[in-house]
């Protein structure tokens, strides 16, 4: 995800409750939406831009909740546009579970 604008992935809306894991501490938060390269997630948070920070999040087709690495590419008034790092195979699964069930 290298900007709002360029997609390598599709993306697909959906809200799953979150929670960044951030130095100063956890932050409830919910995606906006998702793709195999990143997600929004909305939060009032300061959340400094190239960080790298740490999300929790239950992916549905998953018994566990997944913590997943991910950097700030982009922020804007409501959110954090975070890029994944490295996904485990079982969360790329899960993903893309999610999306087929999203009609992709």
């Amino acid at each position: 995800m290298t900007s709002p604008g360029k997609r390598v992935h599709e993306r697909f809306d959906v809200r799953l409750p979150c929670t960044l894991l951030l130095p100063e501490g956890e932050v409830a938060a919910s995606t906006r939406n998702a793709s195999l390269g990143g997600l929004f997630v909305e939060t009032t948070a300061s959340v400094v831009f190239g960080s790298t920070v740490k999300l929790r999040v239950r992916l549905p087709a998953m018994h566990e909740d997944s913590t997943l690495d991910g950097t700030v590419r982009w922020k804007t008034p409501d959110g954090v546009g975070l890029q994944f790092g490295s996904l485990r195979a079982i969360e790329v699964w899960a993903l893309n579970q999610l999306f087929k069930s999203l009609g992709g």
